[in-house]
């Protein structure tokens, strides 16, 4: 097999790891709520105005661009975009506190090698001093495997929550 050198436009498949922190590096916390959500069978726990900090890995590294949650644009930072490592900050003030029994299917968007990927994160934002919004398993990340297609697309084909 010869081997290439990578190309910004890398297309096939990659996994991408994403977690969330707190300032103080504490994991956020998610629980399994089965079936009950239309966004699925897990909800990340966040409060409102709190500020985050989010990784973003990718295996084999890729290169990648902008980040788009929950209606913020996040500006993705680098030492060197050869080893596919990106963090951003990611505050939450302005997004309403979900009622009892909702959630909030927020947008993720990011643009990538070879496209662009779509995903709705289902989750429940409490107020600020909320002890509910710590309660659950810690995340230790969002594991996706993914894949390009021929138009641009990146789809993820497995997720796996840790």
């Amino acid at each position: 097999m010869v081997e290439s050198e990578p190309s910004e436009e890398t297309s096939g498949d990659f996994t991408l790891f994403l977690s969330f922190r707190l300032s103080n590096g504490d994991a956020v916390s998610y629980k399994v709520d089965g079936g009950r959500f239309e966004g699925g069978s897990r909800t990340l726990k966040f409060a409102t105005n709190t500020q985050y900090k989010l990784t973003l890995t990718s295996k084999p590294p890729a290169e990648f661009h902008h980040m788009h949650l929950a209606g913020s644009d996040l500006q993705l930072h680098t030492e060197d975009p050869k080893n596919g490592e990106y963090t951003t900050e990611w505050n939450t003030t302005g997004i309403d506190v979900c009622k009892k029994g909702d959630r909030n299917n927020i947008g993720l968007t990011l643009q990538g090698p070879g496209g662009l990927l779509k995903r709705k994160l289902q989750c429940k934002f409490y107020e600020k001093d909320d002890a509910h919004a710590d309660y659950g398993t810690k995340l230790e990340f969002i594991e996706w495997a993914c894949a390009v297609d021929g138009s641009g697309t990146i789809s993820v084909t497995e997720e796996n929550i840790r």
